[in-house]
């Protein structure tokens, strides 16, 4: 099978042009192409707008083709389970993305893993989640932070990633074979929409109890028993479980579990992370920048941004989590504070754009003396914000025009936050270097996407998005002291986002798998 690179379609061609394309290229006629499909798929909006594809195709005597331009033989990398034999049983902490994964694999590998979520499955999730929404009651243990499929089942589902990893083709693959659709495999960008991912995460548990594994809700673990620096057993509901492998792929939120593992002597250290807020636009503004004057064209999607800058004060300022055509929602798992986060549905289609604007905050700026220092700089924002909401989980809003003039006026549209909003000075809000930093990035990005200061505004805070610590872990991914016990995911500090977190769960599942072969 070739590889075929280049493909260009301008926008009043139909997909089905793409073969005539192909034998242009290949200088053969169209019933010489045996089978194609597409394996990439971009766009490019550098001048006219047009889809820019990759295929793998099919023909006699490919060889020969090796010599044209854009055309190269394709190699297709498989990623397989070994079945294990043990009576050993791993337990995974955490059903999010990368506990997900891990149990997946673990189970297809015939080890039958046990997991206990605190939070509840994904369908009375999504009734606690919209109570809270709508109507500002707030369940500390099911939430957008913690529960079935962890804090990205309320995203939409983001795909991307410059990782080139031989497993990437084989979570794309799951996740169709669990109720994503094909196209997942080459859009540009891909994405699954918080709807239709939460169907995706039921059936990927569902075959995971049909391989022998079991799945425990509302299992909140309250202890770990360690001997002589190895790990025995959790704690659930007062009743000690027994494993030799342990995997710990708790979410960024988990404060309460790492405050545990602190008083067990885990080793953990503080990291770097970030904090700011969202903005939001009018989504026609994003699209009219991207897409110029084929802004309202039907074969393209809402359009999305990637922002960058380093300010004069060395702390990184990027886009994150950008949402087109989605909401900002509340996403607080502790009483008394506010947390924002952004998510779209599958079909990206509100008005409103949105993305998370995050500052760094390095080691230095908050670290003391404690390894929970970074913890209580996220919590010291979160609890003002709901004190300058009068107490309330109305995010704090301005118009990005007046975050930048120090004015406080009239918000130029209501925000798409459901709790309501409270119009609130951004500069009583952070210190010094993050509205020093976000100010300089925003005169940059309005640079780039004209607009992004006289039309939007600002919601937040975003405190959450990555952990504020790192559990250090070995070349076999275990706990640096602990043995057996494998700390995984972004909450033990080592994946920044869906797709890195499912790796970085098939990584540690493998080194468990190891053991056994």
């Amino acid at each position: 099978m070739l590889i075929i690179n280049n493909i260009k379609l301008n926008l009043d061609k139909d997909i089905n042009d793409l073969k005539s394309k192909i034998s242009k290229k290949l200088k053969v006629s169209i019933n010489e192409i045996l089978e194609f499909q597409i394996y990439k798929e971009s766009i490019d909006a550098r001048k006219d707008v047009i889809f820019v594809y990759s295929c793998l195709v099919s023909l006699k005597n490919e060889d020969k083709y090796l010599k044209l331009a854009d055309v190269s033989k394709y190699n297709e990398a498989s990623y397989s389970i070994p079945l294990v034999k043990s009576f050993n049983r791993p337990i995974v902490v955490g059903f999010g993305p990368t506990g997900i994964f891990a149990a997946y694999i673990l189970a297809k590998a015939g080890l039958k893993p046990i997991v206990f979520e605190r939070g509840a499955d994904v369908d009375q999730r999504k009734i606690d989640v919209e109570k809270f929404w709508n109507d500002g009651i707030l369940n500390t243990e099911s939430n957008v932070q913690f529960g079935e499929g962890g804090a990205g089942t309320f995203s939409d589902g983001k795909l991307t990633t410059r990782i080139k990893d031989i497993r990437i083709p084989f979570i794309l693959d799951s996740l169709i074979l669990n109720g994503a659709e094909k196209k997942i495999k080459y859009m540009h960008h891909a994405h699954i929409g918080t709807d239709k991912l939460r169907g995706i995460v039921k059936n990927m548990r569902k075959e995971i109890i049909n391989l022998g594994g079991e799945v425990h809700f509302n299992s909140y673990v309250e202890n770990f028993i360690i001997e002589n620096d190895t790990i025995k057993a959790v704690t659930v509901k007062g009743n000690n479980f027994y494993s030799d492998d342990i995997v710990l792929a708790l979410g960024h939120s988990a404060i309460d579990t790492i405050k545990t593992l602190i008083d067990l002597n885990v080793y953990i250290e503080p990291k770097d992370f970030a904090v700011g807020v969202r903005v939001e636009h009018p989504q026609i503004l994003i699209d009219k920048n991207q897409y110029k004057k084929y802004y309202n064209h039907p074969k393209l999607k809402a359009s999305e941004y990637h922002l960058t800058y380093k300010p004069s004060n060395n702390h990184q300022v990027y886009s994150f989590c950008m949402c087109p055509g989605g909401y900002v929602v509340a996403s607080s798992s502790e009483k008394s504070t506010i947390v924002t986060n952004g998510m779209s549905y599958s079909d990206r289609a509100n008005e409103y754009a949105n993305s998370a604007i995050l500052v760094q905050v390095k080691v230095e700026d908050y670290y003391k003396s404690n390894i929970l220092d970074g913890i209580d700089y996220q919590h010291k924002i979160e609890s003002l914000a709901y004190k300058l909401a009068g107490n309330s989980y109305k995010a704090n809003v301005c118009n990005i025009k007046d975050f930048m003039n120090d004015e406080l006026n009239e918000i130029i549209f209501t925000p798409s936050y459901s709790l309501g909003y409270q119009l609130v000075d951004m500069n009583n809000l952070f210190d010094e270097f993050i509205i020093k930093s976000l100010k300089e990035s925003f005169t940059s990005f309005d640079r780039r996407i004209k607009g992004f200061i006289n039309e939007g505004i600002i919601i937040g805070p975003e405190t959450r998005s990555s952990s504020v610590v790192r559990i250090r872990r070995n070349e076999k991914l275990e706990s640096t002291n602990i043995k057996n016990l494998y700390p995984a995911g972004e909450g033990a500090g080592y994946s920044g986002g869906i797709m890195s977190s499912f790796l970085d769960g098939i990584r540690v599942a493998e080194k468990i798998i190891e053991k056994y072969n």
